[in-house]
């Protein structure tokens, strides 16, 4: 009899130790999922970082690449023999562009277009082809604007200069001039506050 009311107890017991050792074991195995997780998402945050830096370190040799090749070449072709580091603000910049107008006339507006236009044509192109993070989208923007606007400036100051009898009149040529320079200016900014993010994400 006692045999028989000793053996539901022995078993239980047995099962209540094997059901503890099961539910150790299963904490365990958690605690190292658990563990295996917060480093694969480390890892992940770590990679994404690298990639993160990778990425804004590439749009900074692009846009500065376009800004020598093309936008520092043209204004190198257009204003040739200026010190352009000279060149501190529109004033500056508006009053060597009329200068060259009002000296050489038709013969200026001939040479920009031809010689020096051609320069700033892959810039909006080559823009187009960047994967821009949110951050950057909006200068990246602006910067394709102000190279649209410069060469739409220009291209009325060349039509205003293509005239065989031209009387050259600053107060004529200024609107156009006036645009040229801002669109000059916006280029600078534009150019600027990419770097300057692009600096502050790197450091």
């Amino acid at each position: 009899m006692s045999d028989g009311q000793d053996t539901p107890l022995l078993t239980g017991s047995l099962g209540d130790e094997e059901a503890a050792m099961r539910k150790g074991r299963a904490g365990s195995l958690a605690i190292l999922v658990g563990l295996g997780v917060a480093a694969a998402v480390g890892l992940a945050l770590l990679m994404s970082g690298d990639d993160e830096a990778r990425v804004y370190g590439e749009i900074g040799k692009k846009v500065n690449g376009l800004e020598r090749a093309h936008f520092g070449q043209f204004w190198g072709c257009a204003l040739q023999g200026e010190n352009l580091s000279d060149l501190r603000s529109n004033s500056d910049l508006s009053t060597h562009v009329n200068g060259r107008g009002l000296e050489r006339g038709r013969s200026y507006g001939v040479y920009v277009r031809e010689t020096c236009m051609p320069k700033l044509q892959d810039i909006n192109p080559e823009l187009a082809t960047l994967i821009v993070p949110p951050e950057l989208q909006t200068d990246v923007e602006a910067l394709k604007k102000a190279t649209a606007d410069l060469r739409s400036a220009w291209s009325s100051f060349i039509a205003y200069l293509d005239n065989p009898e031209l009387e050259y009149s600053e107060d004529e040529a200024r609107p156009h001039i006036s645009q040229i320079a801002r669109s000059w200016y916006d280029f600078k900014k534009a150019h600027g506050a990419i770097n300057h993010k692009i600096k502050a994400k790197l450091q």
